[in-house]
């Protein structure tokens, strides 16, 4: 039993081996169904041990004494496909050997995979007689010198290969179930057949729209050329989105999505954005580019897209004009998101950074209100920005407090009303003034009179330069410890701050740093080097 079942195994293990060596035959494409197929082949059949010592005992003498489980021979057989897959056929398989011929007629059931494929493996069933005749001389020998089985059935599986439009290579492993009445047990056989097999008549059925399936099965009979169809002829639409598989170039489109005639995402606007998810159908063609949307991109957020914007990096939140650029509504020069009098009338010019009328002598007049342009501040003036009480010599410090009652028109004064020295030279942003005028009382922060009438003059100068910021640095030698310079330095220059704020400088145009002994402009080794590094700086910066 066990040498049967391998011979099976055998059969069926070479059965791709011999079908791929054919290569792809040239009528892969043919149709077989509704034609005959004629086999011939040569076989090996096994035979089951328990029969064969019945064929061998004395009393039977059918068989050889000590017959071999192996016997020779072939097998015809005609069959008719009714389809690609069912085939019906009629035949008997023929052997001989250890003194005795076999004889077994059949009919089968074939199921082939796909008939009119090159390749077709199959699935078989049958039944029938199986007969072993002892040589006699006769043909046709006793019923004493035979065994015919009561019935016989098998099952088997194979493959065919086309060699040629007609002709195939099949391949076949059965393994057949005989009952004898003469034994108590049922045999199992195995045959192992190879062969050819030839078709004749019939011809390929007619299908209209070459769809592969033939006009009888066909439910869709004019489907479009290049449409991949199901086993009815009706074109697959794996996505169903109405274009079928094969012309479909986009085949895995989302459900209810409008698509072209080639099964793709329909883009009305042409902005490359599938209709589906785009938000802005309708995009002109110049509204260049687009975001993921299909809107028109605004890459600032401002409200005005790219394509028309001709401020494209406006900051978040600045309100902007048709164009894209931050609004200036009393056109002052002061864009709306920094003016803060953005109502400015059209004759209060000039304004400051923050878009409001300047007001040069901070007498709360602005300029183009001020009759008086040079109040000393905390002056109280009248709507026209003069003083309320008198001043006789115009030069914005009135009588009572003037001590230089007749200063000479035009001329620049103190709050006093006295005449300044000319204002010292202030320098240009990021550069400093070393003011080597400006001393203080030994090893103390205490102003010198002398350094007070110096910085009066910065101080006028620092007021006559509007909107400007300062640093007051302060420097020491490398003398004594380096926390005690850091702590004088810082005081003088705090002091040097605090009498500019009294001369009216706002405390927010300074700032007081002491940096100690750093930064020398001279060495420490001589006392004249060190003399020159204990300085006051002023710095601009801005």
């Amino acid at each position: 039993m066990r040498m049967r079942v391998l011979l099976a195994a055998g059969a069926l293990a070479i059965v791709p081996a011999l079908a791929g060596a054919q290569g792809p035959p040239a009528t892969a494409a043919a149709h077989r169904e509704g034609r005959i197929e004629l086999t011939a082949g040569a076989g090996l059949f096994t035979i089951n041990s328990t029969l064969n010592d019945f064929l061998s005992d004395p009393a039977v003498r059918i068989a050889n004494w000590n017959p071999r489980e192996f016997m020779f021979g072939g097998e015809v057989r005609a069959a008719y496909n009714f389809s690609r897959h069912l085939g019906l056929s009629l035949g008997t398989a023929m052997g001989n050997g250890s003194g005795m011929f076999l004889t077994a007629p059949f009919g089968a059931l074939t199921y082939t995979l796909d008939l009119n494929s090159g390749l077709s493996p199959f699935i078989e069933v049958g039944g029938g007689l199986t007969r072993f005749s002892a040589y006699t001389g006769s043909p046709f020998p006793r019923a004493q010198d035979s065994a015919t089985s009561a019935f016989s059935a098998f099952g088997g599986l194979g493959v065919r290969s086309m060699l040629g439009k007609h002709l195939a290579l099949r391949v076949e492993g059965q393994l057949s179930y005989a009952k004898y009445d003469t034994l108590s047990r049922a045999t199992y056989n195995g045959t192992v057949t190879l062969g050819l097999s030839y078709f004749l008549g019939g011809g390929p059925p007619r299908d209209t729209d070459a769809d592969g399936v033939p006009d009888r099965r066909d439910r869709c009979a004019d489907t479009p050329s290049g449409a991949r169809v199901h086993t009815d002829g009706c074109p697959i639409d794996s996505d169903n989105d109405g274009v079928a598989d094969g012309l479909d170039q986009c085949a895995d489109t989302p459900a209810g999505v409008t698509v072209d005639a080639n099964g793709c995402s329909r883009d009305t606007d042409t902005d490359g954005v599938a209709d589906n998810l785009d938000r802005c159908a309708n995009t002109p063609a110049n509204a260049r580019p687009v975001d993921a949307n299909g809107c028109p991109a605004d890459t600032d957020r401002d409200g005005v897209a790219d394509y028309l914007d001709r401020c494209a990096n406006t900051a978040a939140g600045d309100p902007v004009d048709a164009n894209g650029c931050p609004r200036d509504t009393d056109t002052d020069g002061v864009t709306d998101n920094l003016d803060r009098c953005p109502n400015t009338l059209a004759n209060a010019r000039p304004v400051d950074a923050n878009g409001c009328p300047a007001d040069s002598d901070r007498d709360a007049v602005p300029d183009y209100l001020d009759r008086c342009a040079n109040t000393a501040a905390g002056t109280q003036v009248d709507a026209g920005g003069c003083p309320v009480a008198r001043d006789g010599d115009r030069d914005g410090v009135i009588d009572a407090n003037d001590w230089c009652r007749n200063t000479p028109a035009g001329s620049r004064v103190n709050a006093n009303g006295c005449p300044l020295a000319e204002l010292p030279g202030l320098p240009a942003v990021g550069q400093s003034l070393v003011l080597r005028a400006v001393q203080f009382l030994a090893a103390g922060s205490r102003l010198t009179a002398a350094s007070q009438t110096v910085l009066e003059g910065i101080a006028a100068a620092i007021l006559a330069t509007p909107n400007s910021r300062w640093e007051v640095g302060g420097y020491t030698s490398s003398m004594g410890s380096r926390a005690a310079n850091l702590r004088l330095s810082q005081a003088r220059a705090r002091a040097v701050a605090r009498y500019l704020i009294s001369r009216n400088v706002a405390a927010s145009a300074l700032r007081a740093n002491g940096y100690g002994s750093a930064n020398p402009v001279a060495p420490n080794t001589t006392a004249a080097g060190r003399a020159q590094n204990r300085r006051i700086e002023i710095k601009r910066i801005q």
